[in-house]
C-alpha cells in the first residue's frame, strides 16, 4: 500500500474517532435538518385560507343576500362580520379585525334587473401584497363561478352579472375560444414539493460549510494542528481526511431529507436517483470548501459561525430555492449564476419532479462540477498557506 494512502487511511480513522466521540454534533446534524424540512414544507405556502371578510350591504334585497351567501361557500373566505356603514368596516380594517371589505351599492339590485353589470367595491388590506394579490384573484374566482351560476344559456349580454370596481372584466362573448391550463409535473398543486426540494438542497449545502468550518477551526483552537504538522503527513492529506466524514455525512443528510420529503409529503422521485446523489455530492464540495476558507480566516469557532452566517444568506435567496429567480431583479439574476446552490436546486427540481432530460441537466452539472473544484481547491490552498 502506497505511503500516502496509510497516511490518509491514519489521519481518516483520527477524524472518524473524534465525529464519532462528537454525539453532540452528530444529533445536531441529523434530526434539526428534518425537522427544519418539515416544518418549512407546511409553513412556507403560498395558499391563503380563511381570509377574514366584512360585508358592507347598503342594498338589503334578496339579490344582495344571494351574492353573500355565494360568497360565504368559498372556503377562503370566511365572513367574519356586517357593517351597516362603510366607516365601520375601514375601522375595523384598520384594527386588523378583518382583511378585506366588500361595499354592495343601493342600486345593486335593481342594477342587476335591469339587465345590466354591477358594481361591487372591495377594500384589501395590502400590507402584505402577497396576499392582498391572492386574495383579489380569490375573489375573482368567485365572482366568476357566481356570475357563471346566475347565466342561462340563452342570455346574450351580461345579465345579472357582478363585477369588481376598476379590477372586472366583461364576459367573454358567444363563441369566445375556451381556454383551459394543463398543470404538467404537479397537477394536484401541491405546493410543499417546490419548497421542499429548495430546502433539502439549502440544509445540506449550509450544514456542510458549518461543520467543515467548525471543525477546522477547532483544530487551531486545540492547538492539534501543530502536532499534526509535525508528522509526515501532507496538508492535502490532512485536509482530505478531515473533510471525507463531513463528506459522508452530508450525502446521509441528503438522503434522509429526501427519504422525509417523499414520507410526509408525497415528494415524488421521477429521474435518475444517481444524478441526484451526483450533484449533491458536488455541492457539498462546494460548502466543505466554503467551509474551510472560513475557518483559515477566523481564529475561533464563534467567528467562524458569524462569517459563515454572513455567507450563506446572500446565497440561499439567490438560489431560487423559496423564491422565482424570475422575480428578482435583472442584477440580481445575473449574479445568482455565481451561486452554486442555484444549480443544486436546478437538478433537485430537474430530477424529482420533472424527470428532465440529460440535455437540460447537463449544464447546471457542469456548474457544479467547475464550483466545487474551484471552491475546495481554493480552500486547500488557504489551508496550506496557514
Amino acid at each position: 500500500m502506497p505511503a500516502f494512502i496509510r497516511r490518509y487511511l491514519a489521519l481518516l480513522a483520527k477524524e472518524v474517532d473524534q465525529l464519532r466521540r462528537n454525539r453532540v454534533l452528530l444529533i445536531q446534524l441529523m434530526l434539526p435538518p428534518t425537522i427544519v424540512l418539515v416544518i418549512f414544507g407546511y409553513a412556507l405556502n403560498p395558499k391563503v385560507r380563511d381570509l377574514r371578510m366584512g360585508i358592507v350591504d347598503e342594498s338589503f334585497t334578496t339579490e344582495s343576500r344571494d351574492f353573500v351567501d355565494s360568497l360565504t361557500e368559498n372556503v377562503n373566505f370566511n365572513v367574519a362580520r356586517r357593517y351597516t356603514r362603510v366607516e365601520e368596516a375601514e375601522d375595523a380594517l384598520k384594527s386588523l379585525d378583518l382583511d378585506l371589505f366588500i361595499v354592495i351599492p343601493t342600486d345593486f339590485a335593481r342594477t342587476l334587473q335591469r339587465g345590466q353589470a354591477a358594481d361591487v367595491q372591495v377594500v384589501i388590506d395590502a400590507v402584505d401584497a402577497n396576499t392582498a394579490q391572492i386574495a383579489k384573484g380569490y375573489l375573482q374566482l368567485a365572482l366568476e363561478d357566481y356570475n357563471s351560476g346566475h347565466l342561462s344559456p340563452a342570455d346574450v349580454g351580461p345579465r345579472r352579472r357582478i363585477m369588481l370596481v376598476n379590477a372586472g372584466h366583461p364576459a367573454a362573448p358567444p363563441g369566445a375560444p375556451d381556454v383551459q391550463a394543463a398543470y404538467l409535473y404537479n397537477p394536484g398543486l401541491v405546493a410543499s414539493w417546490h419548497y421542499v426540494t429548495g430546502v433539502m438542497s439549502i440544509i445540506m449545502f449550509i450544514n456542510a460549510s458549518l461543520v467543515a468550518s467548525a471543525l477546522a477551526v477547532k483544530e487551531k483552537e486545540t492547538g492539534t494542528i501543530e502536532q499534526l504538522l509535525m508528522t509526515p503527513a501532507q496538508t492535502g492529506e490532512m485536509l482530505f481526511a478531515k473533510t471525507t466524514p463531513v463528506f459522508v455525512v452530508m450525502m446521509v443528510v441528503l438522503f434522509l431529507s429526501l427519504g422525509v420529503g417523499m414520507l410526509v409529503f408525497d415528494l415524488p422521485v421521477r429521474g435518475a436517483v444517481w444524478l441526484f446523489a451526483l450533484a449533491g455530492g458536488l455541492a457539498a464540495l462546494a460548502g466543505i470548501g466554503i467551509g474551510v476558507t472560513i475557518a483559515t480566516v477566523s481564529q475561533s469557532q464563534q467567528q467562524a459561525q458569524l462569517l459563515t452566517f454572513f455567507v450563506n444568506p446572500p446565497l440561499t435567496l439567490l438560489s431560487g430555492a423559496t423564491s422565482p429567480l424570475e422575480n428578482m431583479p435583472d442584477f440580481f439574476q445575473k449574479l445568482s449564476y455565481l451561486d452554486p446552490l442555484r444549480y443544486m436546486v436546478m437538478i433537485v427540481r430537474g430530477v424529482t419532479l420533472k424527470n428532465a432530460p440529460w440535455e437540460a441537466l447537463w449544464p447546471n452539472l457542469l456548474a457544479l462540477v467547475v464550483f466545487a473544484i474551484v471552491l475546495f481547491s481554493f480552500s486547500a490552498w488557504r489551508f496550506r498557506k496557514h
